[in-house]
């Protein structure tokens, strides 16, 4: 039985279409910093010249059996023109070329007159990059490919939202009790659903009464669950009169319009871009969900067994008894270590196992083993070191730790985040400074650290001045002891301090206004690395595994003759040394990889970079692993569960841009494997379509 197929169309493939158009040079413009090609050729095969045999050789039929004409069904395709994945259309398929396309980007004239907009003709551009700087005027996506622009107005619309007649209304009665109507022009007004007057995406207003509404706004949550409350919140379109701050970005609210309050009337509420952002909401809508008893905070780790005595989860085969701080038995010089968090054990109460010695703070025994943390919108649960022994480096402090982490245990394949970090409260009351501090969620945007002035995406907020605190600096340990002091040395600084110290460790200065470690009794001072080491969650005594049967042991630095280390050529200072099984020992973690050498060039072998992707903030990763893009394409669609190859439109709907050390944002793939490796900061795994131009500055 043969098949009869429809027809080819009539219509050009719309890559040699655009190709064509590159090739001949047709105008290029600029919208903003990003340049764009002007297409100006016909979509119709009988318009294109006689000699151009090629774009007659690519015949496109129609996908019958793929179409996705009603919303929310069928699978989405990827569109090789506008770059994107959209319902409620149909599509083409090139033989030729493998790409399939939406029906609006193939027969896309090159002026368009919008039924929405038909006072403004719109001109047919295409990107001449790759990253996505612009959003759809209309359903709020961003775009790399065939988009529509007018530059009298300023909107820009991807061919099928052009195309659309049915958007000019909306019945969404669970937002709005009348019909919505789509506003044409870009206006400031303010939306009444999230405080923005922001006109990147197009308005809806209602004509029977003064409500307006975003159409991202639209189909946002009734009712959700963040992390920085322990209620539900529901939606409410005003606020009783009083003075308001968001519960997440800590900015005044205006309480006439829309924002999330608590459910239980806690005088709590948060701006709705602020709750529901992807950082914060972990996008589950819980309206007509019952309500479950929250038990994140009352899991304990522990059995008590007697008086004093208990069983911990992560050291169940002996039991821990509780040493009182005034303990006359109890005898801590600052060299042991908490297996938890790894910070030294000298103030408070501790569990010490009866027969090895495993101890623990007692704040960290009782760290519960299901918990909801400010750090991430999803439940993370305890995990202790595992039996073969691996280290974790925190996507929030940016230290290597041997601790114990919590690890995300809804969706976020492989997150972990270190004990310190996810123990952190919403409000943080710090010694180097005398106002309270806030996680402060603003994307997009890097502050330096007011105590080590390092650049950080994530920190610890004043909202009474301008004092920002990065997590490492949080974390570092108010008290502890040097083994050659008998007394507690206090953490201290100094903001307007003009003369310097002297460290009694390497004999060097110190700048207070950096933070230092004093004894208040004997009156010296000491760096905050010579007390803690370059890596102060490492523990002595640990062997970490790699690849190619390597492995590096983590030495204490307690000999008379203190051993050369291969990279800076120096005595190693700091309190644990790395020796590889190569038989080379290292000051620090950091210097046991240099960039830019793969293992056949170097003794060492670790260079840890931060992966992110949309829902799984933070995983790290060691880029000296791999030998090229696929393989490191391969090992991050594993990590992250993305199906189909990554990078692949056909098969998934993922990309990779990188952010080198000028805050650069480059798709990754575009530079040579040994300059990307020698540049790379971070890694971002974005939607095809919705790649933004991120300021990093």
């Amino acid at each position: 039985t043969s098949i009869d197929y429809p027809p080819p169309a009539p219509f050009i493939c719309p890559d040699l279409r655009t190709k064509n158009t590159e090739e001949r040079w047709f105008p290029e413009i600029r919208i903003g910093h990003t340049t764009f090609l002007t297409i100006n050729n016909s979509y119709h095969i009988s318009d294109a010249a006689e000699e151009d045999q090629v774009l007659r050789s690519h015949h496109l039929r129609l996908l019958l059996g793929c179409n996705n004409n009603e919303e929310g069904e069928g699978h989405e395709i990827y569109c090789n023109a506008c770059r994107s994945f959209k319902t409620g259309t149909i599509y083409y398929f090139c033989n030729d070329c493998q790409n399939s396309y939406h029906k609006e980007c193939v027969e896309s004239p090159p002026i368009f007159i919008s039924p929405c907009h038909p006072k403004y003709p719109l001109q047919l551009f295409k990107y001449d990059r790759g990253v996505t700087v612009k959003e759809c005027h209309s359903c709020g996506m961003g775009f790399s490919g065939l988009f529509y622009h007018s530059s009298k107005w300023g909107l820009s619309l991807d061919p099928v939202c052009a195309n659309k007649r049915e958007f000019s209304a909306i019945n969404n009665l669970k937002r709005h009790e009348h019909t919505l109507h789509y506003f044409p022009k870009q206006a400031s007004v303010t939306c009444d659903v999230c405080a923005s007057n922001d006109n990147k995406c197009c308005f809806y207003i209602c004509l029977q009464c003064d409500f307006v509404v975003h159409r991202t706004c639209i189909d946002l949550p009734r009712v959700i669950l963040i992390p920085f409350h322990n209620h539900r919140l529901s939606f409410a379109y005003s606020l009783p009169s009083e003075d308001w701050s968001c519960g997440v970005c800590r900015r005044k609210m205006n309480e006439n319009y829309g924002a999330y309050s608590c459910t239980k009337s806690c005088a709590y509420a948060v701006h709705s871009r602020c709750a529901t952002q992807r950082d914060v909401w972990d996008g589950k809508e819980l309206e007509d969900e019952p309500e479950e008893v929250l038990v994140h905070d009352n899991v304990q780790s522990f059995e008590e067994i007697g008086d004093g005595v208990i069983r911990h989860f992560s050291h169940a085969h002996h039991h821990m008894r509780l040493v009182d701080e005034d303990d006359t038995e109890r005898v801590f010089d600052g060299k042991q270590v908490c297996q938890a968090c790894m910070l030294p054990l000298c103030e408070g109460n501790v569990y010490s196992c009866m027969q090895c010695d495993f101890v623990l703070h007692e704040e960290c025994a009782n760290l519960s083993r299901l918990k909801y943390s400010v750090v991430h919108p999803h439940r993370l649960i305890l995990k202790p070191t595992p039996p073969i022994e691996t280290y974790l480096a925190c996507p929030f402090c940016g230290e290597f730790s041997c601790g114990f982490r919590y690890m995300c245990v809804e969706g976020c394949d492989s997150y972990y985040v270190d004990v310190v970090c996810a123990s952190l409260p919403d409000l943080l009351n710090h010694p180097s400074h005398p106002h309270p501090l806030f996680l402060i969620y603003r994307r997009g945007t890097s502050q330096s650290c007011s105590i080590c002035f390092s650049p950080e995406n994530r920190c610890l907020n004043c909202v009474k001045c301008n004092f920002i605190l990065c997590f490492r600096c949080a974390n570092l340990p108010y008290k502890t002891k040097h083994e050659h002091d008998e007394h507690i040395l206090t953490l201290t600084y100094e903001k307007n301090a003009t003369t310097p110290y002297w460290c009694q460790v390497c004999e060097k200065t110190t700048d207070p206004r950096k933070g230092y470690y004093a004894c208040n009794e004997c009156g010296v001072t000491f760096h905050i690395d010579c007390i803690l080491g370059k890596n102060p969650y490492m523990k002595a005594g640990q062997t970490l595994y790699h690849i190619d049967g390597l492995t590096i042991e983590l030495i204490p630095n307690t000999r008379l003759s203190r051993p050369l280390c291969k990279r800076c050529h120096r005595r190693c200072q700091h309190k644990i040394m790395y020796k590889t099984s190569r038989g080379d020992t290292f000051c620090t973690f950091f210097e046991v990889k240099p960039r830019g050498q793969s293992l056949a060039q170097s003794d060492v072998f670790v260079m840890f970079f931060e992966a992110q992707k949309r829902g799984s903030v933070g995983r790290s990763i060691d880029v000296n692993r791999y030998i090229g893009y696929d393989e490191l394409r391969h090992d991050l669609a594993r990590m992250f569960g993305i199906e189909g190859q990554l990078e692949d439109p056909k098969t998934s709907y993922w990309n990779l841009v990188y952010v080198d050390h000028e805050n650069d944002i480059i798709l990754v793939g575009d530079d040579p494997w040994v300059e990307f490796i020698n540049c790379v900061q971070s890694i971002k795994i974005i939607p095809s379509a919705e790649i933004k131009q991120m300021s990093m500055d």
